[in-house]
């Protein structure tokens, strides 16, 4: 079975007609994102019972004949891993998502990692052995190679065997309301603009020194704001490394900036007035720059971290569901410090572990 290159809006057109009375495609798409915050789309492959295509968007410019498709309730999308493809999407064409079934949840969900990859599934679940030597490799450049072509077919011609066997053992097990309760929170965060509070929240457990969280938080959330405003990496606008630094040093001019040894020269020369302005307008630590004891987890707490994690996994166990999607570390000591917002008390997550760990800690 070869994968059809399709780089006509025309030919894109005959084949979604077919693709439209369908009850399940199976999709994927490679992008880069090695030089830019927001992924660039470089392909679309679609499988279904007609064969198997691969959309070159680096040649269509117009994908609105794909909106029926994902926005459709009736059209089970298959995918794996689905939040970065998803967001590929949305970035590129705007489009909302119905009815996707994510075999990376569905393996979690039968008791597989939580990030278990594709290519062990498939060797797992349809006894194939998948070459991986273009994992790394330039999808923007064209013409596309024969052995890219074929990465990409493979990339999706096993998933609607993936999701029988594993939409079995879901079903089989009680969990099918809980699974696709994930997927529909699954692909409803991918129509989500990043927002650079949500940046924050990833960084927020790092250990800073005393009195600095504040400013932390400022340059993350101005860092974030530049990575997107800039379309470059985050990591490009201000390493984590250089921004621990910072909250070290506490740099009041200039000369205190180009001591800060994680900063380039560029760096300072680009965003050094950006960084000093953050510091001018927060209050410096008082102190010898060691980590508050207000922000130090006391005994009690770590205590009832280590209790609650060993009822996650045990509950985990018991169900057959991985312990990272049940819930990290992070969400566990969220709910114990009486946070409401964690993930653990919504949903199915707070039918499984969630109300047994407010219960015991709250």
């Amino acid at each position: 079975m070869e994968i059809e290159l399709v780089d006509t809006e025309a030919r894109l057109r005959e084949l979604a007609v077919g693709w439209y009375g369908c009850d399940w495609v199976a999709v994927d798409t490679e992008f880069m994102r090695f030089e830019t915050y927001y992924p660039q789309l470089c392909l679309v492959q679609v499988h279904s019972t007609f064969g198997t295509a691969g959309i070159d968007t680096l040649c269509i410019e117009n994908l609105d004949t794909l909106r029926t498709l994902f926005e459709s309730d009736s059209i089970l999308k298959i995918m794996h891993a689905c939040r970065q493809d998803l967001e590929a999407l949305r970035q590129r064409a705007g489009f909302a998502f119905q009815a996707v079934f994510d075999t990376q949840i569905a393996a979690a969900f039968c008791g597989y990692g939580d990030s278990v990859g594709y290519a062990g599934l498939v060797r797992d679940l349809c006894g194939v052995e998948l070459e991986k030597d273009q994992t790394l490799t330039d999808w923007s450049r064209r013409p596309l190679t024969a052995k890219q072509l074929e990465y990409a077919k493979n990339d999706v011609v096993h998933l609607n065997g993936l999701r029988t066997a594993l939409e079995g053992r879901i079903d089989e097990s009680g969990k099918g309301r809980w699974f696709r309760e994930e997927c529909l929170d699954a692909s409803a965060m991918a129509d989500l603009v990043v927002e650079p509070e949500d940046a924050w929240r990833r960084f927020s457990h790092m250990d800073f020194p005393d009195g600095a969280r504040g400013v932390a938080r400022e340059l993350v959330l101005w860092r974030e704001r530049t990575a997107q405003r800039l379309n470059r990496p985050r990591q490009w606008v201000l390493s984590n490394r250089a921004l621990m630094e910072l909250c070290v040093r506490w740099p009041k001019n200039a000369a205190q900036l180009a001591r800060v040894r994680s900063l380039g020269k560029r760096e300072v020369r680009i965003s050094g007035k950006a960084i000093l302005s953050i510091f001018s307008k927060s209050r410096p630590p008082s102190g010898n720059g060691s980590r508050a004891s207000a922000e130090r987890p006391d005994r009690e707490f770590r205590q009832s971290v280590k209790a609650a994690m060993g009822i996650l996994g045990e509950v985990a166990e018991h169900r057959g569901i991985s312990q990272g999607l049940l819930a990290s570390r992070k969400d566990v000591e969220s709910v114990i410090r009486g946070e409401t917002d964690s993930k653990v008390l919504k949903g199915w997550r707070y039918e499984v572990i969630g109300k047994a760990l407010r219960d015991r800690f709250c």
